[in-house]
C-alpha cells in the first residue's frame, strides 16, 4: 500500500509540474495524465517518467494536441527502442518536429528512422541522435526532408564518421555548397559538377554524390583529394570523401 501511494504522490507531483507550465497545458493536464497513464507501461516506464516526458516536450514548445496526437509515444518509442534517455527522446522529436514541420502523428517516423538508421550502421541510436541535432535545421533549409537526412547521417556512420562530430560536417559541407568560396565555385565548375538546379533547387544528396563520383573517378588520387578540400574545405572533406566513395547507388542504399 505505501508504495502504490508513494507512487500516486510522484507521480501528482510531477503532473503538478507540468500544470504549472500554465496555458493549455494546465487546462488539459486531465488528459495529458491519462495519456500518461495508458502509454507508460506499454513501453514498460512507470507513470512518472512518461509525465517527465510530457514535460521535456511541453517545454519544447510541442503543444498539447500533438503531445497527445504522437508525441509522446514517438519519445517513448525512440526512448525505448534506442536506449536513450527520456528526456533526450522527447528534446529530439521536439526539435525534429519544429525543423522538418512535422505532425504530432507523423513523429513516429522520427522514432523508426533513427532506430532503423541504428540498426545497419556503426554506433547507436543516440550517435544519430546528435548527428541530427547538429544538421537537422540546415539540411531542412536545403529541402531535405527526415528520411533524407537521416539516411545521409547513416551513410556517414557507416563509414565511422559518427555523432555530433558526423553532423557538423554534413551541416558544414551543406554551407559549403550554398556559399561555395571563389575557389571552390572555380573547381565545381570546371568539373561539371552542378550543386543546385535551374530554379536555385538543392540537387539532393544522392544526385550530388552520384556526380561526385562520376566527375572525380578519372582523377588522380592526389587530384581528387585536391579537388575535394577545395570544394568541401577542411571542416567537410570527410563528408565530401564519403558522398565520392558511396554514389549515387550508395546513398540511395
Amino acid at each position: 500500500v505505501k508504495d502504490i501511494i508513494d507512487i500516486q504522490a510522484k507521480f501528482g507531483a510531477a503532473l503538478s509540474k507540468v500544470s504549472a507550465l500554465g496555458g493549455e497545458y494546465k487546462d488539459n493536464i486531465v488528459a495529458l495524465g491519462d495519456a500518461a497513464r495508458e502509454l507508460g507501461p506499454k513501453f514498460g516506464l512507470g507513470v512518472t517518467e512518461s509525465v517527465g516526458a510530457i514535460e521535456a516536450l511541453a517545454k519544447a514548445g510541442v503543444s498539447t494536441a500533438d503531445i497527445l496526437g504522437g508525441g509522446l509515444e514517438a519519445a517513448l518509442t525512440l526512448s525505448t527502442a534506442g536506449s536513450i534517455e527520456l528526456g533526450a527522446a522527447a528534446e529530439t522529436a521536439a526539435s525534429a518536429m519544429t525543423q522538418f514541420g512535422l505532425s504530432g502523428a507523423e513523429l513516429n517516423k522520427v522514432a523508426d528512422a533513427l532506430v532503423n538508421g541504428a540498426n545497419s550502421a556503426q554506433g547507436g541510436v543516440d550517435q544519430l541522435r546528435q548527428a541530427l541535432a547538429q544538421s537537422g535545421l540546415v539540411a531542412a533549409q536545403f529541402g531535405l526532408d527526415l528520411n533524407d537526412t537521416v539516411g545521409a547521417l547513416t551513410t556517414f556512420a557507416s563509414a565511422g564518421l559518427l555523432g555530433s562530430d558526423a553532423g557538423t560536417s554534413f551541416k558544414a559541407a551543406l554551407i559549403r555548397l550554398g556559399n561555395p568560396t571563389k575557389e571552390a565555385k572555380d573547381q565545381l565548375n570546371a568539373l561539371g559538377i552542378s550543386a543546385f538546379d535551374a530554379q536555385g533547387k538543392f540537387v539532393g544528396i544522392e544526385n550530388l554524390a552520384g556526380q561526385l563520383q562520376e566527375r572525380l573517378k578519372g582523377l588522380t588520387e592526389e587530384q581528387r583529394a585536391s579537388a575535394l578540400a577545395t570544394i568541401f574545405g577542411t571542416d567537410a572533406i570527410r563528408v565530401g570523401n564519403i558522398l565520392y566513395e558511396k554514389g549515387a547507388k550508395g546513398i540511395a542504399e
